[in-house]
């Protein structure tokens, strides 16, 4: 009898540990959507002589950004090639000199969305805000303190979303499926023991 039990009490203390486990989680039944971007950038203005200098006409860059429907941002990253050398900013990433960027993220519908990247308030620390204006438009502002103002654009960008509307599921419905697997697995072993 008891070699019975014990089984359902093992099920049972897994099942409040799951339950605990999924109750702690941030995205329990959110839903997410991850837009993937790539192309090339085009320089369209700079505000002094000196940026028109020294910045490249044309850069790649690469990203993604993950969001949910409220417009709360859950991941991000944005690499661009032959600015700065190299331009690899991702979530939690710093600036050499121990800059954490703060992050602002704005979401005006499902196609357009605005990502701010901000490295503080010095003269000199850089501000990048990636925008994607229409499904198929994407611009990369630049300011870099007293230097001024400059902007790429992409107005046929490689934008696709990998996944869209994927929803975690429920404590309860992984509660389920486990007391369910946890009763057949002790069903049978008890009818073994007889």
């Amino acid at each position: 009898m008891n070699q019975v039990r014990l089984p359902k009490v093992s099920v049972a203390v897994i099942g409040l540990v799951v339950a605990s486990v999924f109750h702690a989680t941030p995205v329990q039944g959110a839903i997410l959507t991850r837009q993937e971007f790539s192309g090339d950038f085009t320089l369209v203005d700079a505000t002094s002589p000196f940026l028109t200098n020294s910045l490249p006409e044309k850069s790649e860059y690469s990203g993604f950004v993950v969001y949910s429907e409220s417009g709360t941002l859950s991941d991000w990253e944005l690499s661009v090639n032959n600015l700065d050398l190299e331009l690899n900013l991702k979530r939690g990433s710093t600036n050499g000199g121990n800059l954490t960027p703060n992050v602002d993220f704005e979401l005006g519908s499902g196609s357009n969305w605005n990502l701010v990247v901000d490295f503080g308030i010095a003269f000199d620390a850089p501000r990048y805000t990636l925008e994607k204006t229409s499904s198929s438009e994407i611009s990369l502002t630049g300011e870099v303190g007293r230097a001024g103002t400059y902007i790429y654009q992409d107005s046929a960008a490689n934008i696709t979303l990998s996944s869209s509307s994927r929803s975690v599921p429920e404590p309860t419905s992984l509660l389920g499926l486990l007391f369910g697997v946890g009763a057949i697995a002790v069903s049978k072993k008890a009818g073994k023991t007889k």
